[in-house]
């Protein structure tokens, strides 16, 4: 072919489509589908593209391919047909996508690599234990998807690496994605320790270790890679297993656009390339809960008698209980016995506040991190008392207690990871779980119940010494029963009904625009209700800071998607209205639900999960 089709690395809406180029006579036997190339364009004397085609006739007009940026084609035709995928279903362009699954490029990495192709002759590891019934179905090559939740405690990292070897062993590729967090990756740290030789992806890397591992895996070379949500759409060859870690973590949410979803991805390539999909989590997402009941993902849950064995210890305390009353720092009197007990032991304990910032005397009641972290070192005398949020520690920094103990960590939800902070820490209070529960947002009980779920594995199962006390004036709210009786499918049940009447997901899908100039907004409005139709219910424009936002409900998120595409290019060429879409948002306010008074259907102060 004398003429190719490319998309240019121009960030212009309008402006995704091809391009036709001819070929000059010297690129002819380099230029394939999914070359890197320069060409000219507009008024520019010389932009990025990539061959997305070929082409038997030229516009006139066309001008000729400048030259071949990389020997290494970015793409083959299954990828692309993700790649476009992917940038209909959230209202992206393919260079948007491109840039997201692609390393910046360094030349100097595109030598070939030597070294065993893992899982070829040289790399070749054992089938999985035949006891695994995930690492089974990867293994006799079962196309599906699977929601696995593990037992609390439950070492993820060895099924990680149970799957992988099994798909290895067919000789196949496998894919691990985990939530990039400061803290690492119980997962993740597994499977290269494990796969030393992996191709790593992780963002934190050097952008020639990525890129190089990047090229390994596009030329075959390495058949197993293992990184954050960006590495959903390596190009791993004759892909066999991907493994989406804790399957409803927000870090799996693209921030940049488009802003896709690394469970969604996942689940949409194990489709088209016949392979296993597993997801893993405690507490599933209401998207995922919603796939295992319309029957597309298949459900792995342990035994409940198993479960109950080795669930931790849950106490649910009224703070306001006259009684025993609040103690120091906000904390109730069982709350301190606790901490008391834990350090008495040598050991740690967390305390969960629900804000973060530092100590405010004038506002006693906003119970910041700094606030109950000054008090209870106050109380505790000469025990070391720490503060863990984001306004003091900086992600993947050293803390202040690295190898340090026993101490006490006041600290957020940002804290709460796959490890507690300090070794050994069996002991978490939580204070101010109803400040959870009641904020505006719709996702706030179902992340309050996940991020205390995570919290309550470490104090290990019932009958050890590990305490999880959480104090809660709603005692009777669906996800604190949840939490006490380890069982996500009771929040589910009363939690879906809420929000099947508020019409949110997964009732129906939110498709959100935001945009900087509040005197946009109208035009903005006008332009999503005549693109997505009288079905969809539109709320907004709302003042959001200095800018504007709006919300669509929608029955289906990927129809919603396409068809704001036309509205996006118009934008785009004509210089207006401003915005940016963001489709199944995760972060979504809502109002807030009425406060109840439900201290009698709460369990008593002594009330412990193992007697639930």
């Amino acid at each position: 072919m004398s003429a190719v089709h490319v998309v240019v690395d121009v960030p212009l809406f309008h402006l995704d489509r091809p391009f036709t180029y001819r070929v000059p006579e010297a690129l002819l036997d380099t230029v394939r589908l999914g070359s890197r190339v320069k060409v000219p364009f507009g008024g520019r004397r010389r932009v990025d593209g990539w061959v997305v085609g070929f082409a038997d006739e030229l516009p006139p007009g066309a001008r000729d391919l400048i030259r071949l940026v990389s020997p290494v084609p970015v793409f083959g035709p299954r990828d692309l047909a993700l790649l476009r995928w992917v940038a209909d279903r959230w209202a992206g362009t393919l260079a948007d996508v491109l840039r997201l699954a692609v390393p910046p490029r360094v030349a100097a990495a595109e030598a070939v690599v030597g070294g065993p192709v893992v899982g070829g002759p040289d790399g070749q590891r054992p089938g999985p234990a035949p006891d695994d019934p995930l690492a089974a179905l990867v293994a006799r090559g079962w196309a599906g998807a699977v929601l696995w939740r593990p037992l609390p405690g439950e070492d993820r990292g060895a099924r990680a690496v149970a799957l992988v070897e099994a798909a290895l062993a067919a000789g196949k590729g496998a894919l691990v994605i985990t939530p990039e967090v400061a803290a690492g990756s119980d997962v993740g740290d597994a499977v290269r320790k494990s796969f030393p030789e992996a191709a790593d992806l992780s963002s934190d890397l050097p952008d020639r270790r990525r890129y190089r591992a990047w090229v390994e895996l596009r030329t075959g070379r390495k058949r197993l890679a293992v990184g954050g949500r960006s590495a959903v759409l390596a190009p791993v060859p004759r892909l066999g297993c991907i493994l989406v870690d804790d399957e409803a973590n927000r870090a799996h949410k693209e921030q940049r656009t488009p802003r896709y979803h690394a469970r969604e991805v996942a689940l949409r390539r194990a489709a088209v390339e016949g392979a296993t999909c597993v997801l893993t989590g405690t507490v599933p997402s209401a998207e995922a809960v919603a796939a295992v009941r319309a029957g597309r993902v298949r459900l792995l849950a342990p035994d409940r008698a198993v479960e109950r064995r080795a669930r931790p210890v849950v106490e649910v305390v009224d703070p306001f209980d006259q009684d025993a009353g609040p103690g120091a720092a906000g904390l109730h009197r069982r709350a301190l016995a606790a901490v008391g007990a834990a350090l008495a032991r040598g050991e740690s304990a967390y305390v969960l506040v629900p804000r973060r910032g530092p100590a405010q005397p004038g506002a006693p009641a906003l119970r910041t991190a700094g606030q109950v972290a000054e008090e209870l070192a106050r109380h505790l005398g000469g025990t070391q008392v720490w503060r863990l949020d984001r306004e003091v520690l900086d992600p993947g920094a050293v803390p202040p207690w690295a190898g340090r103990g026993p101490g006490v960590i006041v600290g957020t939800v940002a804290g709460v990871k796959d490890h507690p902070p300090l070794t050994g820490c069996r002991t978490v209070v939580v204070v101010g779980a109803d400040a959870a529960l009641v904020q505006a947002e719709v996702r706030a009980a179902e992340e309050a119940y996940r991020t205390w779920s995570r919290a309550a594995a470490w104090c290990g199962p019932q009958g050890g010494v590990g305490r999880f006390v959480l104090q809660a004036r709603e005692g009777g709210h669906h996800a604190v029963q949840a939490l006490v009786r380890w069982d996500p499918g009771f929040f589910w049940r009363h939690e879906l009904p809420r929000r099947v009447e508020l019409g949110f997901p997964p009732a129906r899908s939110l498709v959100m625009a935001e945009g900087p100039e509040p005197a946009e907004a109208a035009d903005a409005l006008a332009a999503m209700q005549a693109a997505l139709g009288p079905a969809a219910e539109l709320l907004g424009p709302a003042a959001m800071g200095r800018g504007w936002r709006i919300i669509a409900k929608v029955s289906d998120a990927e129809s919603a998607a396409r068809a704001l595409r036309p509205m996006l290019a118009e934008a785009s060429r004509s210089g207006g209205p401003h915005l940016s879409v963001d489709v199944e948002p995760l972060e979504v306010l809502a109002a807030a639900p009425a406060r109840r008074d439900t201290r009698r259907q709460a369990p008593a102060p002594t009330r412990r999960a193992g007697t639930a």
